[in-house]
């Protein structure tokens, strides 16, 4: 289920979450005071060497870099009388990693963290030497992800994580205003000595702090005392409050002990295919009949789509998501034809992915609801309740996004939209007409597919 906004993208490249923004790119902004300069691992970056104009016509014979925090100087780079001495260059210099600049600044090319230090430049002018001494800060940076769930307790809770940091950076949660939200910070550091953060609130918390359960949430990672810095931000609607809870969910899980034992049966003994498919469907029915009201997903069937294949793939795995589905549509009163049809499209109901639960066309696409894991932190194994939880979670909060955006579509043309946003990313879809929310979705047909298969699973018992 790619960022500026918090874009839960899913699988083909979409963005996962309402109103996601990409996030910064991480590269310094040279505002850091004279002496000292930050950069990112792999950019490039500028050591002034102080002079205001050519250093030709300054009087400088000379320009010479060398790096002098270690126990003696080594040498970076050396131009004299307008030539560059590489044999005196070190060796790590070497490939066309530096050059000088008509001031005498030093451009260091995809600066890594050993390039961490000291440099001095050395000008020349007569029998006179100048020195100006620059330190270099190259920090690891991240990109920020942010993913949403439900609690027990029928919480919204927002968290936002980022790892692969170094030194050890700073994490807050903002709001539209930019001020500090109080929540839960966490700080780790693996084996590698890379930082991984995470802050966590809730809904209920931001609501207190805001005046309002609903609107932007902005996270903020950066490097101490440099420019360096990712930000991630995501609009939150949260106007979720379904029935109480009855025992049907739980009533499932019963049902599922059957399924499962019988599913095991299909490897012990023989046990027809037709009779795995009606057990399967006495499931979807009876969940149907035992779950709450479906507050989302209402299909009207003169929609427009493509009506393809069944949502058989295999008698196991058919069990399996069957029952996460009904499980997901129970708990968060989504019809489960809906969830199905994205599961449909998006990862063929699992038949199409690698064994570790990424896609076999796209490997940075992850579970069933194919969640791309450049732009979210996945949760769960790829067949589980808190994966298929995580995007329909999304899912909602992008309906809230068409309601929010969109206020004189109607119900189906929202959910429409809100498909859209799902594949290509709120920020594609939001400008266009109704009739146009499907020109940004592969294949142009994403949202009118979808809702054609889900006719499809509801009209066979789904």
């Amino acid at each position: 289920m790619k960022l500026t906004g918090f874009s839960f993208f899913f699988c083909c490249s979409v963005q996962l979450f309402s109103s996601v923004m990409r996030p910064a790119s991480g590269k310094p902004v040279q505002s850091a005071p004279p002496g000292r300069v930050s950069a990112a691992a792999g950019t490039d970056v500028i050591l002034p060497c102080g002079l205001t104009s050519s250093y030709s016509s300054s009087g400088v014979r000379a320009v010479e870099w060398f790096r002098v925090d270690g126990p003696s100087p080594v040498t970076v780079h050396v131009v004299r009388d307008g030539e560059e001495l590489v044999r005196e260059k070190a060796a790590e210099y070497h490939h066309r990693r530096t050059a000088i600049l008509e001031d005498g600044s030093l451009k260091l090319f995809g600066v890594q963290q050993r390039d961490n230090g000291t440099y001095r430049c050395g000008l020349l002018r007569g029998s006179t030497v100048e020195n100006v001494f620059v330190s270099l800060l190259v920090a690891q940076v991240s990109e920020v992800f942010f993913s949403v769930r439900r609690s027990s307790a029928n919480q919204l809770l927002v968290q936002c994580e980022s790892s692969g940091w170094n030194p050890e950076p700073l994490v807050s949660l903002l709001d539209s205003s930019r001020n500090v939200l109080a929540a839960r910070v966490e700080s780790s550091v693996g084996p590698d000595l890379l930082y991984s953060v995470r802050v966590l609130v809730t809904t209920a918390t931001a609501a207190k702090a805001t005046g309002t359960g609903n609107g932007t949430l902005i996270c903020r990672v950066e490097i101490p005392g440099t420019s360096l810095a990712n930000e991630n931000k995501i609009h939150i609607t949260d106007e979720f409050h379904p029935p109480e809870e009855g025992p049907g969910c739980y009533l499932v899980l019963l049902v599922a002990f059957l399924l499962v034992f019988v599913a095991t049966a299909v490897v012990v003994f023989v046990v027809p295919l037709g009779m795995i498919k009606k057990l399967r469907s006495s499931l979807q029915r009876l969940t149907g009949r035992l779950c709450w009201e479906f507050y989302y997903g209402l299909i009207r069937r003169e929609t427009e789509g493509q009506q393809e294949g069944e949502f058989v793939f295999s008698c196991i795995y058919s069990i399996r998501v069957t029952l996460t589905v009904s499980l997901v549509s129970c708990r968060l009163g989504v019809h489960p034809a809906l969830i199905a049809a994205i599961i449909s499209r998006q990862s063929q109901a699992g038949t199409s992915l690698r064994p570790d639960g990424y896609g076999k066309s796209d490997h940075t696409c992850f579970g069933l609801m194919q969640i791309n894991k450049h732009y979210h932190a996945v949760k769960g194994n790829a067949f589980s309740v808190d994966h298929v939880d995580q995007g329909v979670t999304y899912f909602i909060q992008l309906i809230k996004t068409m309601q929010r955006t969109k206020p004189d579509w109607t119900k189906e043309q929202q959910l429409k939209g809100a498909l859209a946003c799902y594949i290509s990313g709120e920020e594609r879809v939001t400008p266009l007409s109704y009739d146009e929310v499907d020109s940004v979705t592969p294949y142009g047909d994403f949202a009118n597919d979808v809702v054609a298969r889900a006719q499809w699973f509801s009209h066979n018992g789904f």
